[in-house]
Parts: structure tokens; sequence; C-alpha cells
């Protein structure tokens, strides 16, 4: 018997919730990738056969089917990919990027097999993009719609007949498997030149295994070392191909990945040149953040290139008006002059103004989320009790001095709000023993633990036990002491 909404726990009502987001942004994505699927399939029959003989009444049911079956295959690929997202935010972006870049390596290898030859299957192109700009799993299942809708136009294909049949397979599960060795070997952690060495030895791994399937079909001679060649060449040439397609793809999707992230912690970039410059205080702030965040999340599992991105330019929001934040000041302190209604709407705008300066200079969703979400919806504390000491009545709503949130979503969010509130306390008060700076952290992210800050996003007891432990040990070494150095007496 169906349950009434009212009769749902909170669980099968968030289940309920994803599997209506689904099928929403499957309606949006699939109609178009649905009309890009018929064009593909033009394309398929004009490079694998008589592209006019296709459409006759003789074949057009052949034909309709071959389609139906990319559409379906299309459809796999997108509902697949759709919950493998690294970011479960941005599960749309994934799904185009997946569709786009099964598309192209579908265009390639048909070409490729009509100009070059049947061997020279560069599936593994997708197979490196997709590790690279999204995971594993969206790669492989990439790779695997791609063979299965070669296999279903080369049977089609009046260019092949079915004496081709076993090359036709051997040839596509040999570029498959090149395209899983990538999965196994290739990691979106490696430096831009491992990565690609990685990928020569995994297009080994696929043409060897083109080698022993023709062994076994008992062909020795000069084929043999053709087939080799070109199973071998179409793989090095995806890789040859894959740093402009990645450069292109991650600038068009605005993806973060490992080696745009990089980029973007360069000092020179021109946000972080306007930081510097405009708010210096603010700047080295977030520079010490941004050391935290990297150890923090390299201690429960996160990504440290994002986390140390995402703090750097997490408070590039200040540059609306930095003279109102305790960092960039010297002896003037406007908010001396103003009220604390006013002095709260200035501190608190700008986690607002963050998210709109970072669109303005396309930095990745990622990033724009941890300017929206840093603080969340904690109160501002020192000008709260300022009203209510001030308030004749000495009773105010906490509301109307919180930040606008949202709350922290992932756990790089959290990371960065637990850095940001430890450097900027004990950038007022360093603790002068281990022990009672552990105690003070310890607080901090207690008191955002009770306020609820955690509620939204995946972090655990665990993961914030193992941020406090990190904390504790990197902090002291950042902001460590000098010893004196004075003139000796004479």
């Amino acid at each position: 018997m169906r349950k009434r909404p009212e009769e749902l726990t909170t669980a099968e009502k968030t289940k309920l919730a994803k599997r209506r987001k689904f099928v929403i942004d499957f309606a949006k994505v699939y109609p178009a990738c649905f009309v890009a699927t018929g064009l593909l399939t033009v394309f398929a029959i004009f490079m694998t056969g008589d592209f006019y003989d296709a459409f006759t009444p003789a074949r057009a049911a052949s034909t309709a089917g071959v389609f139906v079956i990319n559409a379906v295959l299309a459809g796999f690929l997108i509902a697949s990919t759709y919950s493998s997202a690294d970011d479960a935010r941005f599960p749309i972006r994934n799904c185009l990027l997946s569709f786009v870049m099964a598309a192209l390596t579908y265009m390639v290898c048909l070409t490729t097999s009509k100009f070059l030859s049947v061997f020279a299957l560069p599936i593994c192109l997708a197979a490196l993009v997709m590790t690279e700009l999204s995971n594993r799993r969206s790669s492989t299942i990439a790779s695997l719609t791609i063979a299965a809708m070669l296999c279903v136009v080369f049977i089609h294909g009046e260019n092949y007949p079915d004496t081709m049949l076993p090359e036709i397979i051997l040839s596509v599960v040999g570029n498959f498997a090149a395209a899983l060795s990538v999965n196994m070997l290739v990691s979106r952690h490696l430096t831009r030149l491992m990565f690609i060495l990685a990928a020569f030895a995994a297009s080994a791994l696929g043409t060897l295994l083109v080698f022993a399937g023709t062994l076994v079909m008992g062909d020795i001679s000069m084929n043999l070392l053709y087939n080799l060649l070109w199973s071998y060449g179409a793989s090095v040439g995806a890789v040859l191909v894959f740093t402009p397609i990645v450069a292109i793809l991650e600038g068009v999707f605005n993806i973060a990945d490992d080696f745009r992230l990089n980029e973007l912690t360069n000092l020179n970039q021109p946000l972080l040149k306007r930081l510097a410059s405009e708010a210096p205080g603010t700047f080295n702030h977030s520079l010490v953040v941004g050391n935290l965040s990297e150890a923090c999340a390299n201690a429960i599992g996160e990504n440290p290139h994002l986390a140390r991105a995402a703090a750097y330019y997490h408070d590039v929001g200040k540059l609306k008006a930095p003279v109102y934040f305790s960092e960039n000041q010297s002896t003037y302190n406007p908010h001396d002059e103003l009220i604390p209604e006013v002095s709260v709407s200035m501190i608190t705008s700008h986690t607002v103004f963050g998210e709109i300066l970072a669109k303005q200079y396309r930095l990745p969703p990622e990033i724009v989320a941890v300017c929206r979400e840093h603080h969340g919806t904690a109160p501002v504390g020192y000008f709260y009790r300022k009203a209510l000491n001030l308030t004749e009545e000495g009773d105010l709503s906490v509301s109307n001095y919180t930040y606008p949130g949202p709350k922290p979503q992932t756990k790089i969010s959290a990371i960065v709000m637990i850095a940001d509130t430890v450097e900027a306390a004990c950038r007022s008060y360093m603790p002068d023993t281990t022990e009672a700076f552990a105690e003070r952290v310890n607080k901090l992210v207690d008191e955002k633990l009770e306020l609820g800050q955690f509620d939204e996003c995946p972090i655990t007891m665990k993961d914030l036990s193992v941020i406090k432990t990190t904390i504790i040990e990197t902090l002291p070494r950042v902001q460590h002491g000098r010893v004196s150095y004075e003139k000796k007496k004479a």
C-alpha cells in the first residue's frame, strides 16, 4: 500500500526528492541528446556504407533499428553518469560532458576506421578525458557506450561484410580493453607527464590483447603487424590530442580538474592580485587558510587542490569594502561610527558579493559555492553582543545578525569554514600552550556543530576529529614565534 506524503520518513522523502530531481533533469538533457543521436546515426551510416541505400524501403527498418539502439544507449549513458558526478550538485554538467565526449570519440573512431583501419579505434580518448575531468566510473560508462555503438554500426554497415565480424569484434574489444586499462593505471592526481606515460602503458595493454586475439584467429602474417600498429597508433594519437581537448572542455564546462585548480592557485591570477593589492590582510589570511584547508583535505581523503583553491578565493567578497574587515584596518575602524545593524550588513554581505565576483571571473562552481557557504548561517557574535548592550529591553532576535547562508553543502566547504574560523580566532589571540590551543580549536568547532552548521553536508564526526587534530598540529607551525634579535650592549 502506497504511503501518503505525511507518512513518509525523512529518508524516504529525501529518496523521493532525488528521484523527482533525476526525472526533471533527465527531461531537460535527453531531448537535445536524442536529436544529437539522430545526427550521429546519420554520420555513422555515411561513414560505414552506402548512404543513399540505407534509406531505401529495403534498408530503412535496419537503419531505424540502429537509431533506436543508439538512442537507448545515449539514455543509458546519461542515466548512468547522472549519479556518478563527483559533486552531486552538478549532475547535468557531468551528463553533458559524458555525452559530448562519447559523441566526439564515436565520430573520431568512425573516421579512422574508414580512412585508416578498422583496428584504429581510439576509444581510450574518452577514457582519458573523462578520467581527468570527471571520474573513473563515468569514464568506464562512456567507453562501454562507445564500444556498443561501434559494434552496432559496424554490423549494419555495408562496408563491413560478415567475414570481417571476428576482426570487428576483436578490434572493438581490444580498444575497449585499452580504455579500461586507462581507468586502472591513470589517475587524475598524477602530473601531466606521469599521466601521459601511464596512458601509453595502458594503450600497450590493449594492443597486447589485439595481438593475442589475432594469434587465436591464426592470422600470422604482415596483417598482424599492421593491425598492432594501427591499434597502438590510435591510442597514441588519443594521448597526443588529450591535452588540448581537456583544456577546451574544462573551459566550456567550467570544470575544476586538478590542472586548472593548480593554475587558479597561481598568485598571479587577476583576482588574487586584486586581493593582494586592495585587501592585503585578507590575502594573507586566505593563504594561511589555504595551507590549513589543504592539510585537512589530505587528512580526510578530500581533494587537496580544490581545498586550497577554494580557501584562496573564499573571502574575495571583502573586495567590495576591505576597510570594514579588521585584518585590513590600521588605526581607523569605520564600525566605531556605525550602529551594529549596519555593521552586520556590511560584514555578512561579503559572502553574497563573493559569489557574484567569483562568477564574474568564471571560477568553477565548486569554488563559487564555498564563497557563499563558508560562514553558513552563523551569527556575527561581536556585533550581536554589542547590539544587546545597546538595547534597553535586552532581548534581540539573533536571526537579524546572522549570515544569509546556505550552510556548507560539501566537506570542502566545511573544511574552509573551520580553517577560516580557527585562523581568524587565533590571529587575534594565540594561546601560549599546546593544551590551551587544542582546547580553543575544539571549542570553536563544537560551537559550529551545536549551531547545526554541518547538518547539510556529508561530513562525519570522525572527519571533524581528524580535522581538529590536523589544525592543532599545523597552525602553530604556521604562526610560530621568532627569537628576539637584540643588539649586544657595548
